[in-house]
């Protein structure tokens, strides 16, 4: 049965969390839609893709943020909670720190279980689908993205040179084109009125088509260019790739690395697991981190736990590549970062145990 304690808590908490985790979100959807900006303004991405791909990247980090989202949020709430001395009104009516626990163990549970379906399941789901957009709408949007009217856009490494005077309302036709573009020492230029970008649906090769214009084709430094007239030009932009999307290891479902020969591959498995992990064993920290007292700063308790933080992923970080590089043996992964965290929990439980408190009692109770 939920007491008033438990759903007090677990709204406090909940509350904390959803704020931590809003600021996160707005952090990194920053910086990552910067990065995706830089992508289309280099022509690395269409800009009808913006939206989707920032969307992908933000599913594929949320696993990642619930973790420190629930240990700060327990931290913030349990501390302020000692500091306004509501914990010594719960102790004087018999309400102790073991009792806390139950209370976290009602937000705990459903957490870690949202937490290891989005790591294990929706995050490569999303990583999957990310690839598969940008192999197969990019390639739909053309690899001439982020033209600017007005300016010389170097493309291909400057192998191939754009200038448009004009672009229709919707970018996909151009006006008044100039194109120059380099080909095992052959140097091309071409002029026309018209222009827009196609992709062959047989082949998938990319075309810049030209219409109504001129174009010269020669070597530099030799007298016998070609000069030729034309009402329809395709200029080849880049060779199919095959369609296929690149999918990296942590696109690659849980299952299929749990059932690899690859080390890297099961490492990657353990480093899915390890966001339900660790946020359990934060969960068995957070409380003997938050006993503040009534007088002591806010920020004193938060600035420890963000560092204790810092040296798990750092950590974590380290035995994943030792696993790889065979430096700790395979069976040892990365659970021993975790199964020490919660030994430091353990320890720090100690002093609120009923044998320990009895004792202290008893010694107290004794004359010096």
């Amino acid at each position: 049965m939920i007491t008033l304690i438990d759903r007090y808590l677990l709204r406090e908490v909940l509350k904390a969390m959803s704020a931590i985790l809003l600021v996160l979100t707005l952090i990194l959807s920053s910086n990552s839609f910067i990065k995706l900006l830089k992508e289309v303004a280099t022509g690395e991405l269409h800009a009808e893709l913006l939206a989707q791909a920032l969307a992908l990247q933000m599913v594929v980090y949320f696993s990642r943020l619930i973790p420190p989202a629930f240990f700060f949020a327990v931290l913030y709430v349990v501390g302020r909670m000692y500091r306004d001395s509501e914990m010594v009104a719960l102790e004087s009516c018999g309400i102790g720190g073991m009792r806390i626990y139950r209370s976290m163990v009602l937000v705990v549970v459903p957490v870690a279980l949202i937490t290891g379906w989005l790591s294990l399941y929706v995050t490569p789901w999303a990583g999957r689908l990310s690839a598969e957009l940008l192999s197969s709408q990019q390639g739909q949007a053309m690899e001439l993205a982020g033209i600017s009217a007005g300016r010389f856009n170097e493309y291909s490494q400057g192998d191939l040179v754009l200038y448009v005077e004009s672009l229709d309302s919707d970018e996909r036709r151009m006006q008044k084109v100039f194109v120059q573009q380099r080909r095992e020492g052959a140097l091309t230029l071409v002029s026309a009125k018209r222009g827009y970008q196609r992709i062959d649906n047989n082949t998938g090769d990319r075309y810049l088509v030209l219409e109504d214009g001129l174009r010269y084709a020669g070597i530099p430094g030799q007298a016998d260019y070609q000069v030729s007239e034309f009402d329809e030009y395709a200029l080849l932009i880049k060779a199919s790739s095959g369609g296929e999307a690149k999918v990296t290891r942590r696109s690659l479902s849980s299952y299929d690395l749990l059932l690899s020969d690859s080390i890297k591959d099961r490492a990657e498995f353990q480093v899915r697991l390890s966001q339900v992990l660790g946020l359990l064993v934060f969960a068995l920290l957070s409380l003997p981190l938050s006993r503040t007292l009534p007088r002591q700063g806010p920020f004193g308790r938060l600035v420890f736990a963000f560092v204790l933080y810092t040296v798990y992923l750092s950590l974590q970080g380290a035995a994943e590549n030792w696993m790889i590089h065979a430096r700790t043996p395979e069976w040892l992964g990365i659970w021993w970062v975790h199964l020490t965290l919660a030994v430091v929990g353990l320890l720090m439980l100690l002093p609120d145990t009923p044998p320990i408190r009895r004792l202290r009692r008893r010694l107290r109770s004794q004359p010096a």
